[in-house]
């Protein structure tokens, strides 16, 4: 690997006009060092090799071969084939592949199931109980207006046919009529009176068919139940038993850690039916009832169908009812059985990536992973740009609150050389750089403990030994303390509830709660694109946190600003926090929505009087409400989210990392142990970085400072903390060490709007309209919405056949180039008509001369209703996946077209989609953010 050297020079300044104070830190861990050097085997990679070999021979080579490679150990288990967990000739390969491995200084984790999903034992659970099989209700549903309903009902026992009156879109639950008695061989069929009205059948059944449980590459067999505390135990008592008594009652001996994979309630559809579903037990309506205070079954339709405030408490409850379950019947039973054998649970659930599917797979996905004490991802790609690293730091965040420091990551090459049947595409070989950048966004979102089913095809010895010492010295860094963060982001679990409507494939059905998971995805990957470290925290932690000062702390965490991403939903206890952080001097950013709930009122008028203290009279406007402390509270409507991250260039006046000359494609995160301060930072890019940084660390800290490489192992002292020269391989990273680091210093807050934003339309043109082969187009001027310079357009799209990839898009072309270098931000003025109900987003095009398309997703909504001016940032302009260009970068002086419209849009035969835009606009602020786009 090529040496990688750090150019350092300049005069030694304050890292900012703050003032520092503190005891000094403890003195560093004689080890570390050493183990810096060499890493010990717990910090290197662990390869995944579930089942030992049977021949001791076999069993020796492999365990010598790993050695030579570098590897710090392995994920094993009793192995899958010849009767698994029942079978002793497989427990005595294990047994000896096990002390063997100890005795070779191996880090071992355990694998606590035959594949995948966790739960089951192979079949073994359900083998002598059936009933125990995941169960779920199933929702067949149909809106009338008059005409004559002929509706299939969904298999299983029923559990309701009625039928409910609709007003201004909303369902009247007290309006209900009782259609049991037109059920007749499976169908329901009815000729409703004058009016519009929602039927619905719902059954109660067992869950496979479409399910993870179909759909996963391991075994198609049915599962399990989460909701039913005997399930778990009867696991545990053919699993983790049988390992305590074969092996040693104080498994904590051998293992790091269990690893549990990718249990769900099996309550979502992986591919279309022609029913909805809701996860479903036989304890669940005895749970609500004692938990809530009342009767489950009458607000099944609420769950279902739009009925007010009734339909907000109804899911606010229910889902809250099944997270409890799951996180205390399965993981919490898992948590407490290791705990008594001095064991870390661990694993990782399914979905971490998408907020919408963890409601409908766990209730409350952040309750569950709390009671993991060695939380953890799935991580299937190894394209650097792919890798979702948001990820690991919820994972990282839910430990961190409880001073759990282990965070694992199950990293792969999968998505590039799975191939299922009739799959054409080539296979994909990774290179070591790609893998060490995937490790990297990893390490900088909060991983810290990396375990492997990498391929590693065509990579030499020597390479895996530099990627294991590589990953080895970042962990043993990694792994030391606590994170240091200056912002909060809020997991949005309950505002997500309030609007959760089941569906019939994926989440396609629950429109509404799309945009509050739009927006946590959009705010976490922005900040950490622009090197901001961020915690996630939830409800909870809300609740347990108390403001002290301009901070918002939980235990020796704290957060001086905090950022509400489409969050109106939370404890009353969690808004007091909030509105005291505020009065303290802290800020809180509210994005697209404002507090408008608590968990028993939908509104609680409480709720909204905390909101206008925090945030004043607000408008359709950013703006900004100042408390007498110096902070306040900030808000951003919808459409203005993308302004946040120079919000918080203006609020934080010395960031952990600026980019002060280089590409933004720095990552960073900042670690606060004993014997002091570590800065993770990483080259995000498969270019060398070259450039200079600030960093926050006190001029009294710099001569105790140090740049630590992993990639070779060298140690070099740290001339600056400002201007400092630093140059990076590709997909390299280095970590700064220092005895202190400078606690946030934000900006005060005047009440107004935001200052210095400035406006300007692009050139007037025409626009064309251009759209999919099943999309009936029809383009025309919306004289009510324009004005003068800034005229209208009213775009309408009627899909012509069902559940095909449909798109429509307004073309405005330019024979003169656009030249967009000054500017920071596109801004589109939108309209769309009330009650359309779609999931299609609002999507922009940059087309430059070359002919290559750069695409940007805007975060607007089609299926909202009104006016929303959307800023879309000029640098998250991404190549569109149909384009080529030969520079990979978007050139701003050379637009020849900005397309506006939408696409990848799965709909209904006719079915349209209207929106109205006016003429673009560019806005940016008076000085330019510091550091080159990407």
């Amino acid at each position: 690997m090529k040496k990688l050297l750090c150019l350092l020079s300049g005069p030694l300044l304050l890292a900012a006009a703050v003032t520092w104070g503190g005891s000094a830190p403890a003195p560093e861990k004689p080890e570390l060092r050493s183990r810096f050097l060499n890493p010990p085997a717990e910090h290197r990679i662990l390869k995944i090799i579930h089942g030992w070999p049977d021949k001791p021979e076999a069993q020796d080579e492999r365990i010598k071969r790993l050695q030579a490679q570098g590897f710090g150990g392995v994920v094993c288990n009793v192995a899958f084939d010849g009767g698994y967990v029942e079978s002793e000739a497989k427990w005595a390969a294990f047994l000896r592949g096990v002390r063997e491995a100890k005795k070779a200084g191996f880090a071992m984790w355990l694998y606590d199931e035959k594949g995948y999903p966790s739960g089951n034992a192979g079949g073994i659970v359900l083998r002598d109980q059936p009933d125990w099989q995941a169960r779920g209700l199933l929702i067949a549903d149909a809106e009338t207006s008059g005409t004559n309903v002929a509706l299939p009902a969904p298999p299983g026992k029923l559990v309701l046919a009625a039928a409910f009156p609709v007003s201004e879109g909303r369902m009247n639950l007290a309006g209900r009529q009782d259609l049991t008695d037109r059920l007749k061989a499976g169908a329901l069929e009815w000729q409703p009176p004058p009016g519009r009205w929602r039927v619905m059948i719902v059954t109660e059944d067992k869950l496979y068919e479409g399910t993870h449980a179909a759909h996963n590459v391991y075994a198609h067999i049915p599962y399990v139940n989460l909701l039913q505390p005997e399930v778990t135990a009867k696991f545990l008592q053919v699993t983790h038993q049988r390992y305590a008594e074969k092996l040693d009652r104080n498994l904590g001996n051998w293992f790091m850690a269990t690893f549990t994979d990718e249990p769900s309630l099996m309550s979502l559809f992986l591919s279309p039916m022609p029913y909805r579903v809701l996860p479903w037990s036989d304890n669940l309506k005895a749970e609500f009832q004692q938990r809530r205070g009342q009767a489950l079954e009458p607000l099944i339709p609420a769950l279902v169908a739009d009925c007010g405030p009734a339909s907000r408490k109804a899911r606010h409850d229910f889902w809250l009812t099944v997270g409890e379950l799951v996180a205390e019947n399965f993981f919490g039973q898992i948590q407490d059985w290791c705990r008594r054998h001095n064991l870390p649970s661990g694993g990782h659930l399914l979905f971490e990536e998408t907020p919408l599917n963890q409601v409908a797979s766990y209730g409350d996905f952040y309750r569950c992973i709390r009671r993991l004490d060695a939380p953890s991802v799935d991580m299937l790609t190894s394209l650097p740009p792919e890798v979702p690293a948001h990820i690991g730091r919820l994972l990282a965040s839910a430990g961190e609150l409880r001073q759990r420091t282990l965070v694992m990551s199950e990293t792969s090459d999968h998505s590039q050389r799975y191939r299922p049947a009739g799959d054409q595409r080539p296979v994909r070989v990774v290179t070591e750089a790609e893998i060490r950048g995937t490790l990297n966004r990893q390490m900088a979102g909060g991983v810290n403990c990396f375990t492997s089913y990498y391929s590693f095809k065509d990579l030499a010895d020597e390479q895996l030994r530099r990627l294991n010492e590589y990953v080895g010295r970042c962990c043993a860094l990694l792994r030391q303390g606590r994170q240091e963060a200056d912002l909060a982001v809020v997991y949005p679990t309950e505002s997500l509830w309030v609007r959760f409507e089941p569906s019939r494939h994926g989440t396609r059905d629950a429109r509404e709660a799309a945009p509050v998971a739009n927006s946590y995805l959009a705010t976490v990957k922005t900040l950490f694109n622009r090197q901001q470290d961020y915690t996630v925290l939830d409800a909870t932690a809300l609740t347990e946190a108390r403001a002290r000062g301009r901070q918002l702390t939980h235990g020796a965490l704290g957060w001086n600003v905090v950022i509400l991403p489409w969050v109106d939903t939370l404890p009353l206890a969690a808004w007091e926090n909030l509105a005291a952080l505020a009065r303290g001097g802290g800020v809180v950013i509210a994005l697209g929505l404002l507090p408008a709930n608590s968990e028993t009122e939908f509104p609680s008028p409480r709720v909204r009087q905390l909101g206008r203290e925090i945030f004043g009279a607000t408008t359709d406007r950013p703006a900004v409400q100042a408390s007498p402390g110096g902070g306040g509270g900030i808000f951003l409507p919808e459409g203005t989210e993308a302004l946040l991250p120079r919000l918080l260039e203006k609020l934080l006046e010395a960031p952990q990392l600026r980019i002060v000359e280089g590409p933004r494609t720095l990552r960073v995160t900042h670690r606060r142990a004993d014997d002091g301060d570590t800065f993770f930072i990483a080259n995000d890019s498969p270019l060398e970085w070259s450039g200079r940084i600030d960093l926050r660390i006190p001029s009294s800290a710099i001569s105790g400072g140090e740049l630590w490489w992993p990639a070779t192992g060298r140690i070099e002292k740290l001339a600056a903390a400002r201007n400092l020269p630093l140059r990076l391989g590709v997909y390299d990273a280095v970590l700064v060490r220092c005895p202190a680091a400078l606690p946030a210093s934000l900006a005060p807050l005047q009440t107004g709007v935001l200052p210095g934003l400035a406006l300007r339309p692009l050139p007037a043109a025409e626009p064309a309209v251009s759209g999919g082969e099943f999309v009936k187009k029809e383009l025309a001027p919306d004289a009510a919405r324009g004005r003068a310079g800034l005229p209208a357009w009213r775009a309408l799209g009627t899909l012509t056949k069902a559940q095909v990839d449909t798109h429509l898009f307004t073309r405005l072309a330019y024979p003169q180039k656009l030249d967009l270098q000054n500017a920071e931000f596109l801004v589109l003025d939108t309209w769309t008509p009330e009650n359309q109900k779609t999931s299609a987003k609002l999507l922009v095009i940059l087309h430059e001369a070359g002919g290559a398309d750069y695409l940007a997703d805007t975060g607007r909504s089609l299926g909202g209703a009104g006016f929303k001016r959307v800023y879309v940032p000029l640098d998250q302009f991404k190549l569109a996946g149909w384009s080529k260009d030969p520079n990979q970068r978007l050139d701003l002086n050379d637009i020849t077209e900005v397309r506006v419209g939408w696409g990848g849009y799965f709909g209904q035969k006719e079915e349209q989609v209207e929106f109205s835009f006016a003429l673009p606009q560019v806005a940016g602020f008076p000085s330019p953010a510091r550091g080159d786009r990407p």
